[in-house]
């Protein structure tokens, strides 16, 4: 079988952060997936939580990128999955999801104008996996830049993504919001906590 190598960098100078991970290969860390909508930021927070910084760059995500992160007692394997409309190619995502421990969905919630967009792409996602990712991998929702004023509360964020109605495609996966910010770290942890606790053990 071919491996695929690639090597997780950030946007900053080019500066290699990661090591070389093998799609096709097992890996060790429990995988999280990390996916929205382009300019949610996705890569602002996998950055934060990664080096307690700030992103200072604004390039999206080419594809998607591995970072291992330390948290704790725990190293994850952090996937994140670039929001651009070629990379919502429903075939990749089973690719993406093979293993998954844990899945975190970031909405932008000073962006009322896509909040029916976020559902949409959250609800496509969960469709396409449904029967090949296991009862016990719940979903973390990120309410990304909570500090603006007039942002959506993590609630308002709960009914406008219908996250309730998931029971009805038979999603019995846990499910929580989480209101954040990826400049400052504001709920960042708290939500990574709560994922531990509900992710699936591999």
């Amino acid at each position: 079988k071919t491996k695929v190598n690639f090597v997780a960098k950030t946007r900053e100078m080019g500066m290699t952060l990661g090591k070389p991970f093998s799609i096709f290969s097992q890996e060790i860390e429990p995988r999280i997936v990390l996916f929205g909508l382009d300019g949610t930021g996705k890569s602002s927070i996998m950055h934060k939580l990664k080096t307690g910084e700030t992103l200072t760059t604004n390039m999206p995500t080419i594809g998607f990128e591995v970072e291992s992160i330390k948290y704790k007692d725990s190293t994850l394997c952090f996937w994140e999955v670039g929001g651009q409309q070629r990379y919502k190619i429903t075939p990749l995502w089973k690719h993406y999801l093979r293993e998954v421990a844990g899945l975190v969905y970031v909405v932008d919630s000073t962006d009322r104008d896509r909040i029916e967009e976020a559902k949409g792409f959250l609800n496509m996602v969960i469709d396409e996996i449904q029967g090949s990712v296991p009862d016990s991998v719940a979903i973390l929702v990120y309410g990304n830049k909570h500090e603006v004023p007039g942002a959506m509360s993590a609630s308002e964020i709960t009914i406008k993504l219908d996250l309730a109605s998931l029971r009805k495609k038979n999603w019995q996966r846990n499910w929580h919001t989480q209101s954040s910010c990826a400049l400052c770290g504001d709920g960042l942890h708290e939500g990574l906590d709560w994922l531990l606790k509900n992710a699936r053990r591999m």
